[in-house]
């Protein structure tokens, strides 16, 4: 995607900075149009959504392509543009691209988005539509598979996103998932995969597990070697904990024994002494910095609670502190409110821009990056962020920004997979099945399908989709 690999997809610089570093003068502006500010739009996607509607007015089939293939161009020159910026003493005039979208964001790779959108276009026939334009979806598809197509010849390490992406919110991992089969295939190739998540559970590998307990049975049943299993992370609460994942020589009789022969434990010493430098190590972030910027936080969010009459509950980890529905204990304290078992969209956001205006106006300012968000059914606000946990990551494989991927379903400004734009190329998704369906795609490009089949088919998952793409037993 564009944007994920640019970063781009049309937040800019300034708003794909850690939150604290919001401008407070853009809250009063933020208030009078909730709804139409930058942080619900793309404005990438938005603005190619607009080069392309003369080509559905006019029913002139061609210039999409073309269209496609002048955006192209505005890429490649967004990226030498800032090549050069870097190099060059002083300014340099800014991209037609910047220019056309100011709020653009960072561009890791090259994007074939002509190629991309004629595949997309060979399958769906968006082209020949005369009744219904091209919409929001269908560019963010397109980027989604000009990305796969980037990186083609260099990817080594793949990131997730959890709730949303690889599980439904608040579910664990599902056995036998398409995506345990997708992961599977990616390990056994050589490449890297993460889970790079909220959950802050520290380094209790075991509540990690409960989660992915589906995965990691699959990793036991399909015997993947100590090799490929070595290549499995998971990052905790945004980027503070690392784990790795194991065979543990303990446990016999495979997964169906119940007790599961791989486990998750702390990355360790030896491996963060090899680190590629400069490596960030956020446990080694100042504790009482972390603390007063989350005391402010949760002053915040227990201010909000008690004005919004919300009948909710704070939970204060090392790391984060969050805001949850309340259950029906709640009702008891709060007759009059609402959240006992969910909380308003709206109140969500508005809890979400309270604790970005007061992190903005504390004195002194935040010397730590903090990722506040909307959560879907909750509010958290944590101490560093995933462009933190993305490039840790990368110091630890010794891997390059274009050789990497990050997938996940919250890339609106008020979204916690936002800030990975900044250190890697990524896919926005917004549920599993569209995170297997990408994977199909990517190991198709990897040339890996025949290894993805062998492998459905051992584990009875149909593939049945014209395309080669597995069908999802759901």
């Amino acid at each position: 995607m564009a944007a994920a690999a640019t970063g781009g997809y049309g937040m800019s610089r300034a708003a794909s900075r850690p939150d604290f570093t919001l401008d407070t003068a853009s809250f009063s502006s933020r208030r009078r149009n909730h709804m139409l500010t930058s942080h619900r739009r793309d404005g990438f996607i938005a603005w190619v959504k607009e080069m392309l509607h003369h080509s559905f007015v006019l029913d002139a089939r061609q210039t999409y392509f073309d269209t496609f293939r002048y955006i192209q161009e505005l890429v490649d020159e967004e990226i030498a543009s800032v090549d050069a910026e870097r190099t060059a003493v002083g300014s340099s005039r800014p991209s037609r691209l910047r220019m056309f979208v100011p709020s653009i964001g960072r561009f890791h790779t090259p994007l074939p988005l002509e190629e991309a959108f004629r595949y997309y276009d060979d399958k769906y026939q968006v082209t020949m539509r005369r009744h219904i334009p091209p919409t929001f979806n269908e560019i963010r598809h397109t980027f989604n598979v000009a990305q796969i197509f980037a990186l083609k010849d260099t990817l080594q390490f793949v990131s997730f996103d959890g709730d949303q992406t690889l599980y439904e919110d608040g579910a664990n991992f599902k056995r036998d998932s398409d995506l345990s089969v997708a992961i599977r295939g990616l390990l056994r190739a050589g490449k890297n995969v993460a889970l790079i998540t909220a959950a802050g559970y520290e380094h209790d590998g075991a509540k990690y597990e409960r989660r992915l307990q589906g995965l990691l049975d699959g990793f036991a049943d399909f015997q993947l070697d100590d090799a490929s299993l070595a290549r499995f992370f998971v990052v905790g609460g945004e980027c503070n904990y690392y784990l790795r994942c194991v065979r543990d020589e303990k446990a016999t009789g495979g997964s169906a024994s119940g007790l599961t022969p791989v486990r998750l434990v702390r990355v360790s010493e030896e491996m963060w002494a090899k680190a590629r430098d400069p490596c960030p190590r956020p446990l080694e972030w100042p504790e009482d910095e972390c603390k007063r910027l989350l005391d402010l936080a949760e002053a915040s969010l227990r201010d909000s609670m008690e004005e919004l009459k919300l009948r909710a509950q704070i939970i204060r980890k090392r790391r984060g502190c969050g805001l949850i529905p309340g259950g029906d204990d709640s009702v008891e304290r709060v007759p009059m409110g609402h959240g006992s078992r969910k909380i308003k969209r709206e109140a969500l956001d508005e809890l979400v821009m309270r604790v970005q205006e007061r992190l903005a106006q504390v004195t002194p300012r935040p010397a730590l990056p903090i990722c506040c968000f909307n959560g879907g059914s909750d509010v958290w606000v944590d101490i560093g962020n995933k462009a933190v946990g993305v490039q840790t990551m990368q110091s630890l494989l010794h891997v390059k920004t274009n050789e990497c991927l990050h997938v996940g379903d919250q890339f609106l400004a008020d979204g916690n997979d936002f800030a990975a734009r900044e250190t890697s190329p990524c896919i926005w998704i917004i549920n599993p099945r569209e995170t297997e369906k990408i994977l199909s795609h990517l190991l198709r490009v990897l040339g890996l399908p025949s290894m993805f089949h062998e492998e459905l088919a051992v584990s009875g998952c149909p593939t049945s989709d014209e395309d080669g793409s597995p069908k999802s037993k759901r």
